[in-house]
């Protein structure tokens, strides 16, 4: 993305922000440990882990990416990414 530049751990963070406020305000999260509310999304840098508790949310995961993309001109690399399904939902 901006690797070498000294701001770019900034740059990436301003970039981010909202993409994970909205992923964060539009799903439902799963409960982590003692936290006293649902998490729905985790991000260290630009790593991002998001939490799909059913179908209906990858519908908004890929709105929100298309949103954040035409925002921010960052877009998804698929080689990059990883999907993992857990829970009794994801096997119906």
């Amino acid at each position: 993305m901006w690797q070498g530049c000294p701001i770019s751990m900034v740059l990436c963070a301003l970039c981010l922000h909202t993409f994970l406020r909205l992923l964060d305000l539009k799903l439902p999260g799963r409960s982590i440990g003692r936290r006293t509310g649902p998490t729905s999304v985790v991000a260290y840098a630009n790593d991002v882990t998001i939490f799909v508790t059913s179908a209906a949310d990858f519908v908004i995961t890929e709105e929100a990416f298309l949103l954040n993309e035409r925002a921010s001109g960052a877009s998804l690399n698929p080689r990059k990414s990883k999907t993992l399904a857990v829970g009794s939902w994801c096997t119906q």
